[in-house]
Order: structure tokens, then sequence, then C-alpha cells
């Protein structure tokens, strides 16, 4: 048993070390190897070291990924333009509680409905309907700590066709229910 955790000893300190670039790979080795040690006697202390680690590696790759910026990872020429962006967004903001078609986005862009989808994704990052239902999540939020309404009637004022729609949109976007959501919100406050 013991040959087989210091080949895996070997094997992760290598692919720490090289997944780090630069950081102090001998605190994650050190890590990785009181893991190992441990993963035979005390499965919360193998937990913890793991999780160390993986907060290192977190904290090593988010520098990276943030100083990639959105036009880096776009098609060079693709997008909207800053101004059929401001329009677009300032469109959606003031109309989330009433449909809201790709068509009408794209004379607003001044752009043909399968162009202003590229564009858009481009520009935005997802696609009209994820960006606009997002939106609508974000107002429901919004509204959920600013007033007392039902959730039937914050959905309507969202755009959404009913209290369900808002329920599942929200668990899928947020990651709870929306009276869960704002129970623990307001005993927060």
């Amino acid at each position: 048993m013991r040959f087989e955790t210091n080949a895996y000893a070997g094997t992760g300190a290598t692919l720490a070390s090289e997944a780090m670039h630069g950081m102090a790979s001998s605190s994650v080795t050190r890590l990785l190897e009181q893991a190992l040690t441990a993963a035979e006697t005390d499965l919360a202390t193998t937990r913890a070291c793991v999780a160390q680690v993986a907060a290192l590696l977190e904290r090593e790759q988010a520098p990276v990924e943030a100083k990639e910026p959105v036009a880096a990872r776009r098609r060079a020429g693709a997008g909207l333009a800053p101004w059929q962006a401001r329009r677009v967004a300032a469109h959606v903001d003031e109309n989330l509680g009433f449909p809201i078609t790709i068509e009408h986005l794209a004379t607003i862009a001044g752009l043909s409905s399968s162009y202003f989808c590229r564009a858009f994704k481009d520009t935005f990052g997802d696609p009209p309907h994820a960006y606009i239902m997002r939106r609508r999540v974000e107002r429901a939020q919004s509204l959920m700590l600013q007033t007392r309404e039902p959730l039937s009637q914050i959905a309507l004022a969202c755009g959404l066709s009913d209290q369900a729609h808002l329920c599942n949109l929200f668990r899928r976007l947020v990651g709870q229910s929306p009276s869960h959501w704002r129970r623990s919100r307001w005993q927060e406050a």
C-alpha cells in the first residue's frame, strides 16, 4: 500500500507544480503528501488537505482568467458596436415586464436576426434569450428584497408567465428556490 501512495504522491506533486506556474509548489507538495499519509488513517485531515490544495490552485488560476478580457475571446470584428450594445441593454432593462423578441432587438441594433444573435453572444457572452432570462431573475431578486409582494406578482412584473416559471428559472440560475433565497436574505438584514 505504501508503494502506491508514493507513486501517487510523485504524480500529484508533478501535476500540481505544472498547474501552479511559478507558485511555491513546495506547499502543494507538502499538502498532497500529508493528505496521502492521512488517507489511510484520518479522512478529515485528507479532506482538509485536498481542500487547501484546491483553494491554492483556484487562487493561482483566478488572476490568469481575470487577465483575459472578454474582448480577447471574441472573434476579430465580431460583436455589437458599443452604441448597439447600450441601446439593446437599455431596451431589455426597460422592458423586462413585457415580451421581448429577438426580431425587435435586432431592429433596434439595425441588424438581421441571425447576425444579431451571433453578435449579441460575442458581446454579452450569452445568447439573447439567456441574457434576458438572467436579467429577469436579477430584477426578481431586487423586487424580492425591496417589496413584500407575493412571488406570483413579482413573476408577472418581471415578464414571466407565472410563479412556477419564476421558481424553475430561479432555481436553475441561482441554485435555490426564490422563497428560500428571500427568507435567507430577510433573516440576514
